[in-house]
């Protein structure tokens, strides 16, 4: 059986209200997936800003690693270090709000078996191959590297960039687990101030999801150079904003196309 953990990415912000929400959110996830996968399971946390917080006594098993602030690319590629560092087989990446619903009997149950069945594997329970719940394994992520995509500078999104990536570089590793779960992110009881982490002024949604597109498009014609595709996007945006009105910027720029 290998040994699995899940990985969990936590910041907390200064203001105290938002703060609040997010230690709430935080809170109910360590419950939510212990009451789901057993009081056995086991974190690899990378915390930032947490101060005074302490993790509820009832997570038994948990690997913490504390920061101020690394960003949510600086975020992934740590909890991707901290992994290859560990003793861990598989990483199953959660966001702080996670929640999820069984879609068949004994889900969790089936769901840490496939992983078992596929030691050199990666898998999503979500349309769209996102890394919420992203099950990968040591093998593959040994092989690659987190894409320098970073969402806070309009590069796109990351946690759509790398899963496919995955899907289409390794599609021989890559196996189903969509049909155990539904995901159900950001709960209605916890969207009273403050829907996300990281959706703050200053990201231009049209552009990183257009830059997105430019991503997907090129692994689907296997070219999985990021370096070289960030390169081609920088020039296009480049001549964009020389020449206005011979470019087109509009409605299938920005739809995302898998």
């Amino acid at each position: 059986m290998l040994k699995k953990c899940f990985g969990i990415i936590s910041w907390f912000p200064d203001e105290p209200v938002h703060r609040k929400q997010r230690l709430e959110r935080l809170n109910h996830t360590f419950k939510h997936l212990i009451d789901l996968f057993g009081e056995d399971i086991e974190f690899l946390i990378i915390a930032q800003n947490w101060q005074d917080y302490k993790v509820p006594k009832f997570v038994k098993h948990k690997i913490i690693h504390k920061f101020d602030k690394l960003g949510i690319l600086g975020a992934r590629k740590m909890l991707r270090t901290k992994f290859l560092e560990s003793k861990y087989d598989y990483l199953i990446m959660c966001d702080d709000d996670i929640v999820l619903k069984p879609e068949v009997e004994n889900a969790p149950k089936k769901y840490l078996e496939e992983l078992d069945k596929h030691q050199e594997g990666f898998s999503f329970i979500r349309y769209g191959w996102s890394l919420t719940f992203c099950a990968i394994s040591r093998f593959i992520y040994n092989k690659e590297e987190m894409c320098d995509v970073d969402p806070e500078l309009n590069e796109g999104y990351e946690d759509m960039v790398f899963p496919l990536l995955l899907h289409y570089k390794y599609p021989e590793n890559e196996f189903n687990t969509s049909y155990l779960f539904s995901f159900h992110q950001h709960e209605a009881k916890f969207q009273k101030d403050h829907k996300s982490t990281w959706m703050v002024r200053g990201i231009k949604y049209s552009e990183i999801q257009a830059k997105t597109q430019r991503y997907i498009e090129n692994f689907k014609n296997k070219n999985f150079n990021i370096k070289e595709i960030k390169r081609q996007i920088n020039e296009e945006w480049d001549k964009r904003w020389e020449n206005p009105e011979t470019t087109y910027v509009g409605e299938k720029d920005t739809y995302l196309y898998f």
